[in-house]
């Protein structure tokens, strides 16, 4: 089964408000202070589904918001690879849909249902063996 990120916050975060509004350029940002997360309205559904991923990310990794530099830099990168795995939790999925659509990275992004930089995200820090096996399916498939 897929990861709903709404379901996620619905569960585990039932006091969490989640709420659509015009924060451009910013796809979504998680205001601890108020409990809620915000999400650019203006996003297309794949987007929203990643960008509340990882704002849920921040959330249960407690960040904070008001750091700067290389600690911002990390959290964000921190936030990208929790909703990365939660969200491309099947290596077995990933693999299914390389073989698929050998050479097409958007293609690949799309059978996920993600953005292609959350799928890019996702394998540029897969254990070396889980990107083997899913280099021996597409190879197996003809890929």
């Amino acid at each position: 089964m897929s990861y709903s990120p709404w379901k996620d916050a619905e569960v585990r975060h039932p006091d969490l408000d989640i709420e659509r509004c015009d924060i451009a350029p910013a796809r979504g940002v998680w205001v601890r202070s108020e409990n809620m997360i915000l999400i650019d309205e203006n996003l297309d559904r794949t987007w929203r589904r990643a960008t509340l991923a990882h704002e849920l990310a921040h959330v249960d990794l407690g960040h904070v918001s008001a750091v700067e530099g290389f600690f911002a830099r990390r959290i964000e990168r921190e936030a990208d690879m929790l909703a990365a795995r939660r969200l491309l939790g099947s290596v077995d999925a990933i693999a299914d849909a390389v073989a698929a659509h050998p050479g097409d990275t958007a293609a690949v992004a799309d059978q996920l249902d993600v953005p292609v930089e959350v799928l890019l995200r996702r394998v540029e820090k897969m254990h070396p063996r889980d990107r083997a096996a899913i280099e021996a399916r597409a190879s197996r498939s003809g890929g």
